[in-house]
């Protein structure tokens, strides 16, 4: 009878092993909010994000979106703003995206640059001119995780 009792335990203990070495199964995906963040380099919005709570190899697409006003106008061939200047304001929600592994602690930090539209392609300039971005200011900055639902949104305005 005590060889059984033996055996049943020696089973239990490798199963409890077994169960033991499993991977960890993610709970709460979320964005950790002092390390997510967001920065105005020239005119492009650089996304500094960290998420935490997903499963272990895990491969989650994150998108970086905010509001954006970009200003544009023709630049003379002296680098002067003709007096009667042809310009445009551009307002638009615009994002940046990218796919991101998991490591073995369950996160993920990345970063994604969002750039505006490029001035020739936002301006039409007559000859002799060329179109230039003048200003931008990013707004309502949002970062999401679209493959485990986690969100956050940023607080500020991003402006040159």
């Amino acid at each position: 009878m005590s060889i059984r009792r033996a055996l049943v335990a020696i089973g239990a203990a490798a199963a409890l092993a077994i169960v033991g070495a499993a991977p960890a199964v993610a709970g709460n995906p979320h964005f950790i909010k002092n390390a997510t963040d967001a920065s105005l380099v020239g005119t492009s919005l650089v996304v500094d994000f960290k998420e935490a709570g997903l499963e272990s190899g895990s491969v989650e697409t994150v998108v970086a979106s905010a509001d954006l006003s970009a200003t544009y106008s023709c630049v003379n061939g002296g680098n002067n703003v003709p007096s009667d200047p042809k310009k445009t304001t551009i307002d638009s929600r615009v994002s940046a995206s990218g796919v991101f592994p998991a490591a073995k602690n369950g996160q993920i930090v990345g970063s994604l640059t969002i750039v505006p539209t490029p001035a020739d392609q936002a301006l039409d300039c007559p000859p002799g001119q060329t179109a230039t971005l003048f200003s931008v200011v990013y707004s309502n900055v949002t970062v999401e995780d679209t493959t485990s639902g986690a969100f956050i949104a940023l607080k500020g305005t991003f402006s040159s």
